[in-house]
């Protein structure tokens, strides 16, 4: 059944540079198709469906992406006025702010889920429950987060470390994308669970923390303005998250442990190839592959075949124009790659 008064904000404006080079500024990874012919943006909406109606479904998207956007969600049947566009990213606290506000002038008693547009999540089903029992930690006031209990030391998430109290998870601190010493032990700490990026909360009470902790943002967006004022104010904004600009410094955030998602945020070749169904060898392979000896290894081979021997924890990623080989564990560093090519090379982005 659906809920009534529940929304959803998807943030879809990223470039995600992390899944270079199969990911681009003009096609992001929200676009790509990833499993089974659909895409990761495909994906979300589907996931949401049991619970949420496509008229209450919004996209906030980098203006660039409009068309893109609109195609796609043809099929989902979700109006084009949902689609508010970004003249320029600015992070997710304006985004957020400026999705809050527009629901909240539709439906005050509105609550809302703030979803990226990126991630994957294999089990459907746990996410509903896990969205289900935030709605309704949201509806008490609070700032909700889903927490994903860490499976590995992981450098490039945040953390939330979380005391129980009451039988209620609060969120005492953040941080973020820690050293690997200080991953390894929050692994072992069974406090701390990876900060997945989807939150739930009312429109007014977000809108009140905006005011309070952002009021440069609340003071462009808090009101619904019409874009013609948005266009002309957008460039005052600072660029920050909801994470840093509120969640790290009010009241009131508590997690939901969102437990046996598959949930992964996709933002390395690395975290992508540990949710994907694998060979006896521990590989994942896409496309035309010739593997001898290889195992543990991500290939991804768009236009030829490519054939591996003996390798062991490496990715390759083969596109007309740009190949990747790095050892997996490394995949993050994909980020400096992308920040030498927008000194040298900027068409291959």
């Amino acid at each position: 059944m659906k809920d009534k008064h529940l929304y959803a904000v998807i943030l879809a404006g990223g470039a995600g540079t992390r899944f270079w080079p199969v990911s681009r500024k003009k096609n992001p990874k929200q676009f790509l198709e990833v499993m089974g012919g659909r895409t990761l943006l495909d994906l979300t909406l589907l996931r949401l469906k049991p619970l949420i109606a496509s008229d209450h479904v919004f996209i906030v998207t980098n203006v660039r992406y409009e068309q893109a956007t609109k195609r796609l969600l043809k099929k989902f049947k979700v109006p084009h006025k949902n689609i508010l566009l970004e003249p320029q990213g600015k992070n997710t606290a304006p985004a957020v702010c400026w999705a809050a506000s527009r629901i909240h002038t539709i439906d005050p008693q509105a609550v809302i889920a703030v979803l990226p547009s990126d991630h994957l999540i294999l089990n459907a089903a746990a996410f509903i429950r896990a969205l289900k029992k935030a709605a309704g930690m949201a509806r008490k006031g609070f700032l909700v987060t889903f927490g994903i209990a860490p499976t590995r030391p992981e450098t490039g998430y945040g953390y939330l470390k979380t005391a129980t109290r009451r039988q209620i998870v609060f969120v005492d601190k953040f941080t973020e994308k820690p050293t690997l010493a200080k991953a390894k032990n929050f692994v072992m700490n069974k406090n701390y669970y990876w900060n997945s990026g989807m939150f739930v909360w009312k429109t007014s009470v977000i809108l009140k923390a905006f005011k309070k902790y952002l009021p440069k943002v609340y003071s462009v967006l808090g009101n619904d303005p019409a874009y013609s004022q948005l266009l002309k104010r957008w460039q005052q904004l600072p660029g920050i998250s909801v994470d840093y600009g509120i969640l790290e410094k009010a009241d009131g955030v508590v997690a939901v442990v969102a437990k046996d998602l598959g949930w992964s945020d996709v933002g390395s070749w690395e975290s992508l190839m540990e949710t994907m169904r694998k060979d006896r060898q521990g590989n994942v392979f896409f496309g035309d592959v010739i593997n001898i000896g290889s195992q543990r290894t991500l290939v991804y081979a768009k236009d030829r075949p490519i054939a591996t021997i003996g390798l062991d924890h490496c990715v390759i990623v083969d596109t007309p124009d740009a190949l990747l080989v790095c050892r997996s564990d490394q995949s993050q560093k994909v980020k400096d790659v992308v920040e030498v090519l927008k000194n040298k090379r900027d068409h291959l982005l």
